[in-house]
């Protein structure tokens, strides 16, 4: 009975274990289901081509894997062809979602730190999907999740350094932002991009940033910044200001703007993805 019950165990704990085809470009596939929203998450991994146990290595996390995860996890294998990037951990997060319309309504609870009902009715009116569907404001949840659940998973089974980086599109761009003043402590690289500020509760960052400048004089970190020229100047212009307040107020930050030409809020995706990871992990 013993022995059934050790083998009953070994294979829940086995459930977390690579069970899936895997491309070329990955390393590891992952499933958990989260203690603290509930929701079941697919992490992937990408390791450095020559990853040697013995050593240790920098993590860096990119939200959205739904439609991200193919492409960043391509672009950590060519960017290594060239050796242009230090040797790093990629490592993709997405949703249960099968669809876009899954995708759309998933992201926003886990993306959104505040209670938002006018974007949220807005939101889910130009997303086309059910009024009520999209719900703000359980950003920490998902925290909770990275933090007690991705991190634990990734970081003990990896050779991992204690060096953390993070990148966003979009929304997932805004929760990046929000994360380099909640939790400053979690990560020294950010990916902020086509991150539309000023349509989230009158432009909340510009707020939280100025209050963190208040008391923190340095801040030792690189943050890539990026829009698509052909998207919303309003938007570009003020994430531009957002890159200038950063450069003012800190000692010690690296950032770079990048404006990709002739490229939309989703066309740009492939370019940010290459752009931001080889600015962010240059040798």
């Amino acid at each position: 009975m013993k022995k059934l019950l050790f083998l009953g165990v070994l294979v829940l704990s086995q459930s977390l274990i690579a069970q899936f085809p895997l491309s070329k470009d990955l390393t590891a596939k992952y499933e958990l289901t989260s203690n603290y929203n509930q929701t079941k998450y697919t992490v992937e991994v990408s390791l450095p081509v020559r990853y040697d146990a013995s050593k240790k290595y920098p993590v860096y996390y990119i939200l959205d894997g739904y439609y991200a995860a193919s492409i960043a996890h391509g672009v950590h294998r060519a960017l290594q062809l060239e050796n242009s990037i230090e040797e790093i951990m990629v490592v993709t997060i997405s949703g249960p979602e099968t669809t876009s319309s899954e995708w759309l309504k998933n992201r926003w609870p886990d993306y959104t730190f505040s209670k938002d009902t006018l974007n949220d009715v807005g939101y889910a009116k130009a997303m086309g999907l059910p009024a009520g569907s999209t719900i703000s404001g359980k950003g920490d949840q998902f925290l909770q999740t990275l933090t007690k659940q991705i991190f634990p998973l990734i970081e003990t089974k990896y050779s991992f350094n204690g060096s953390r980086g993070i990148s966003g599109h979009s929304l997932g761009g805004q929760m990046v932002a929000n994360l380099m003043f909640k939790t400053p402590e979690l990560f020294n690289r950010y990916g902020i991009n086509s991150s539309s500020q000023r349509l989230a509760l009158n432009n909340e960052i510009r707020t939280i940033e100025k209050n963190y400048a208040a008391t923190h004089k340095e801040y030792n970190a690189k943050v890539f910044l990026s829009f698509g020229s052909l998207e919303p100047k309003d938007a570009i212009e003020d994430l531009r200001y957002f890159d200038g307040q950063l450069t003012s107020h800190y000692k010690n930050i690296q950032t770079k703007f990048v404006e990709f030409a002739d490229e939309t809020h989703v066309s740009v995706i492939p370019a940010m993805l290459t752009k931001c990871m080889g600015f962010l992990y240059k040798k």
